[in-house]
């Protein structure tokens, strides 16, 4: 049976997916299909990301934005034969789902939400290929970041695409929420670590993912949070681009997604104000997460620092609960990935 998350500690279940395997539990997750003869055309002009270029078997990583190039959300994609499954924050789902359906005018094109129909499941380390083939008899190994496939196993239909939520090889599979109680029952048999929140949010902070409602909002637009992968500067119009594009190709982010390193072990808490030495005016960016590495054994964040203090080993002062810190600019992912870094064109 699995080690249940309250007999491991967080540094246990991060040591666990940095060291083997981990499974965690996303189900919570909001969940969208696109059906319909035009749905790849009519999504490709919602989104940020290229739709419409993409075979059966492949996804990425998109966000939807106002007209203004701000973040409404995120979410990863991933194509099918006769339908496309995203999933999304998980109070994301909904919100996302009816402002797409009122971009629907006269196109064949229909949105679901459909997050009480799936299970929604993550295997990550650098065991998960193997985890996955001992367990389930599907061969992942030759799957690319956002790739997928359908696979029949002894549990029913399972989607498994690969993903990037640790910074460790991983995989997202997607299964009828019937199933989904049989399936992880055999993913976490013998004593396979269950991963919870706590130590998915330390995973994903060392690894330097920005995630939307904290490190992204409707305040944000996707090249100062870095997500130059979730852009396609070669497609046509969607909601936003003209925005984008001008930042990407006549100016520069005015603030930048970075890393922190915070001296000692102070507790700074999301949303704390960093100012220059000797400058209390004038903040100079803000930090939206935090956690204590136990990779590291070291307090890190990630935050906005203002474009003049956003290269490495830069050192702004943060306010702390027990008084005042320093917080470095370090470069991400903390810990080595295996997966590319996108870096900006």
């Amino acid at each position: 049976m699995a080690i249940a998350t309250t007999e491991l500690s967080v540094a246990e279940q991060v040591a666990a997916v940095r060291g083997n395997v981990g499974l965690f539990d996303l189900s919570s997750r909001g969940k969208l299909r696109v059906t319909g003869s035009e749905r790849a055309t009519w999504l490709h002009g919602m989104v940020s990301n290229d739709v419409e270029g993409l075979a059966v078997g492949e996804g990425n990583y998109g966000t939807m934005l106002t007209d203004r190039g701000k973040m409404l959300g995120d979410y990863r994609l991933i194509v099918r034969e006769d339908d496309l499954l995203l999933d999304t924050e998980p109070e994301m789902g909904a919100p996302l789902a009816e402002r797409l359906d009122r971009f629907l005018i006269s196109e064949d094109a229909a949105i679901h939400s459909v997050g009480d129909d799936w299970s929604l499941f993550g295997v990550a380390g650098p065991g998960a290929a193997a985890h996955i083939a001992d367990r389930l008899a599907v061969d992942v190994r030759e799957l690319e970041q956002h790739g997928s496939l359908t696979a029949a196993t002894d549990h029913g239909a399972v989607i498994i695409a690969c993903r990037n939520r640790t910074g460790e090889m991983g995989y997202d599979l997607w299964m009828a929420r019937d199933a989904g109680d049989a399936l992880w029952a055999a993913l976490t048999a013998d004593n396979v670590a269950d991963v919870g929140a706590d130590a998915l949010e330390a995973l994903r902070i060392e690894a330097g993912i920005a995630r939307y409602g904290m490190d992204t909002d409707d305040d944000i637009i996707p090249l100062e949070a870095g997500l130059y992968q979730a852009i396609d500067f070669e497609k046509g119009c969607y909601v936003g681009q003209e925005i984008v594009a001008r930042m990407h190709y006549r100016g520069h982010p005015n603030k930048l997604l970075v890393g922190f390193r915070f001296d000692g072990a102070p507790t700074v808490e999301s949303r704390a104000e960093l100012f220059a030495d000797g400058d209390d005016g004038k903040a100079q960016g803000f930090v939206t997460s935090v956690a204590h590495s136990p990779t590291l054994d070291a307090a890190i964040g990630l935050g906005y620092a203002r474009t003049q203090f956003a290269e490495v080993g830069s050192r702004l002062r943060v306010a702390a609960a027990q008084g005042s810190a320093w917080a470095e600019v370090v470069s991400t992912p903390f810990v080595p990935s295996p997966f590319p870094q996108v870096q900006a064109p």
